[in-house]
């Protein structure tokens, strides 16, 4: 009995390499390979690894990325719900803060398989924030409207969000320039329009750093240590337990060329700094503290993490490449993902 199926198994190999060498088809060993061919298309989507999301940020269209680092194509534009005016993806882009029209009140919507889920309002929240800052894990989030001078932390991502925390501009220490959440949902971090670093506690602001030009705020995830970037000393600092016995020390130099606005991520193992004028991402390994300059071929417009850690989306317009920086690799890599054919689109939910 085995060694009939042996034999039987040879023989269609044998009749698939003939039929390939005589012209024939062979399967693709590409992942997520996009095509006009319609139903197969939506299928074969369906079916590859998906690796996050490429958005306009006033949310007019999202799509899919399927495959693999690397090896990916942009899939379906997906079906969101109506009324939305512009979206802000959480760490991992397992959900997203959507701005909604008509003065509807901010929402949440899940796209944890990968597919956008209902909206699930936030009752009370910020309806057009200037600053959307979220926690490393995504269960929380700092929102801030500048004209108000409003802050908010919404709490319980993406399932159960409420807003846990309000203050006013008279609980403020100045206008707020940068905003960061731990993954506690507790302990918040405001830069301020002069530069101030100031740890919002249930006591009043309290200062802990002057610098320069500060320009970005991250936590690190499930700890209380945030990296701060200081575009005037050009310098990336890690400030180790800002809540209760804080201590900075530098950990990176020489990150220049970064106008414009600036971006900072990390996911605990390095950290990624750009900015919207710079045509280059500074890489630095927090453990081994070795920095790479990443030379980008396009301007980043965003820095996204994705579904990977350690991946991130720099750019994308409808209809063009999607940029993608890896960190995951030895020496990072920078890498783009074919537009999609304007056709594809999802079905309506």
């Amino acid at each position: 009995m085995c060694k009939n199926l042996r034999i039987l198994l040879l023989a269609s190999l044998v009749l698939a390499l003939l039929n390939f060498a005589c012209g024939g088809s062979a399967p693709s060993a590409q992942i997520g390979q996009s095509s006009q061919a319609g139903s197969s298309t939506a299928a074969q989507a369906m079916q590859s690894p998906v690796l996050g999301f490429v958005y306009s940020a006033n949310g007019s269209e999202v799509r899919t990325i399927n495959g693999v680092s690397g090896a990916s194509t942009q899939g379906l534009s997906l079906a969101l719900p109506d009324g939305i005016t512009g979206i802000s993806f959480a760490p991992g882009q397992k959900s997203a803060i959507v701005e909604r029209s008509n003065g509807a009140s901010l929402a949440v919507i899940s796209f944890s398989n990968a597919s956008p889920g209902a909206l699930v309002p936030i009752p009370g929240a910020i309806s057009q924030p200037s600053i959307v800052a979220f926690s490393p894990n995504g269960a929380n989030v700092a929102l801030y409207a500048a004209g108000a001078g409003q802050l908010q932390v919404v709490t319980g991502l993406p399932n159960q969000p409420q807003v846990s925390r309000a203050l006013g501009s008279s609980d403020l220490p100045d206008v707020a320039k940068a905003l960061a959440i731990a993954d506690d949902g507790v302990t918040l971090l405001e830069g301020t329009a002069h530069d101030a670093l100031y740890l919002l506690s249930g006591g009043g602001p309290q200062l802990l750093e002057n610098l320069s030009d500060l320009e970005g705020i991250s936590f690190n995830p499930k700890t209380s240590d945030a990296l701060i970037f200081d575009r005037g000393g050009s310098s990336l600092s890690l400030m180790q337990n800002v809540s209760t016995l804080p201590t900075s020390r530098q950990v990176a130099g020489g990150l220049t060329g970064l106008a414009g606005t600036v971006a900072l991520q990390t996911n605990g193992r390095k950290a990624v700094v750009t900015s919207t004028s710079a045509n280059h991402v500074w890489e630095v390994d927090l453990e081994s503290l070795q920095v790479q300059q990443l030379q980008l071929p396009a301007t980043p417009s965003m820095l996204t993490p994705m579904w990977t850690s350690g991946d991130y989306l720099l750019s994308w317009q409808p209809g063009q490449l999607a940029w993608i920086v890896d960190t995951n690799q030895p020496k990072g890599a920078v890498y783009w993902v074919p537009a999609a054919a304007p056709a594809q689109s999802a079905q309506a939910q």
